[in-house]
């Protein structure tokens, strides 16, 4: 009777990890008995996953699959306000391309570029002017801890010159092609170095 007892105490005391309480990690990762689902990177019970899908808060304008094709950032002064776009690189497409213009007469100028993406599926890449961007250029500081990766880039632009910035898939962490897409929110600001 008491080995009885025990036992029912002992299942009583296990942890039951609830549906929703954990953003997917890596790869899809989730704890054990739970699936990432693909509409929000929240970990689910496997009958609940949804596929991947870029949502409806992307503000990207499609086609920008190449440098000719660009979406074009307008309105930017030599000192900007922080410009947001939502976009999504979905497994039919790999890259999107943004191009804007440094407004002739500013003096030293940098521009500073940030995307944001769920660590759950592949990562991405940011490149401007022949610069790749990294998770150092964002200041070396730690990823943070809420299911999403930080990329950054600052550098040097020209007074009246065209810059053409890309955002692609890296075929990092890509569950062998089986998470070869991921949103992103991109963030673009000019200022004096």
């Amino acid at each position: 009777m008491r080995a009885l007892l025990a036992i029912a105490l002992l299942s009583a005391c296990a942890p039951e990890i609830v549906q929703g309480a954990y953003l997917c990690g890596p790869e899809q990762s989730c704890p054990e008995g739970q699936a990432c689902n693909g509409a929000d990177n929240v970990c689910v019970l496997p009958g609940g996953v949804k596929p991947f899908e870029c949502g409806d808060k992307i503000t990207e304008v499609e086609p920008n699959n190449g440098a000719s094709a660009a979406q074009t950032i307008a309105n930017l002064a030599c000192v900007s306000p922080l410009i947001q776009i939502k976009g999504c690189t979905p497994a039919t497409d790999a890259e999107d391309w943004y191009a804007f213009d440094v407004p002739v007469g500013c003096g030293a100028t940098v521009a500073t570029v940030r995307i944001d993406f769920p660590l759950a599926f592949e990562q991405l890449s940011i490149e401007l002017a022949g610069k790749t961007g990294s998770q150092a250029d964002c200041g070396g500081t730690a990823p943070p801890d809420d299911g999403s990766d930080t990329v950054c880039l600052s550098t040097p632009v020209t007074a009246g010159q065209r810059y053409t910035l890309r955002v692609a898939r890296s075929g990092v962490g890509d569950c062998d092609g089986e998470c070869a897409f991921n949103r992103y929110s991109l963030s673009l600001q000019l200022g004096t170095p």
